[in-house]
């Protein structure tokens, strides 16, 4: 993680900023897994008026490597002050295709990570009652009895 040389600006906005963040809304199906997941409108949509409302944006860059695709993200304070991370992904196709769906998955998970947001549960499981345990059968004693001979 890289940082301007002073974030005593940032960090207290950060923090006010964080205490209002919830978590991302699973709101997108994967269909090849079959589950559900926050797709990157839910992410943005978690974390952008809180951090708006702190005076710090939300920049992400792409860059293209070699060996994939480079994202970095940063907060950038309206002092000046930032704090940035890049993360790393190989391309899954070498094509436009390919970038946006990278790229999609880099904005995504960067961001959530460097906020340390999560997705909610939206399956229900959660309002579910919780159904009581069955209870095991109770076993017969094995010990010997009085009148067993043995």
């Amino acid at each position: 993680m890289k940082t301007s040389e002073s974030i005593d600006n940032l960090a207290p906005a950060l923090l006010a900023a964080q205490s209002q963040i919830g978590n991302a809304t699973k709101n997108a199906k994967n269909p090849h897994f079959r589950n559900n997941y926050a797709d990157l409108g839910s992410v943005i949509d978690a974390v952008k008026e809180p951090l708006n409302k702190a005076g710090i944006a939300i920049l992400q860059s792409l860059s293209e490597g070699a060996d994939g695709l480079h994202l970095t993200t940063r907060l950038l304070h309206t002092s000046g002050q930032y704090i940035e991370d890049t993360a790393f992904t190989p391309l899954p196709k070498n094509d436009p295709q390919g970038v946006g769906s990278a790229t999609t998955y880099l904005r995504r998970y960067s961001l959530a990570a460097m906020l340390c947001i999560t997705q909610e549960d939206d399956d229900g499981v959660a309002a579910m009652p919780v159904k009581p345990v069955k209870s095991q059968p109770k076993l017969e004693s094995t010990k010997p009895t009085n009148d067993d001979p043995f």
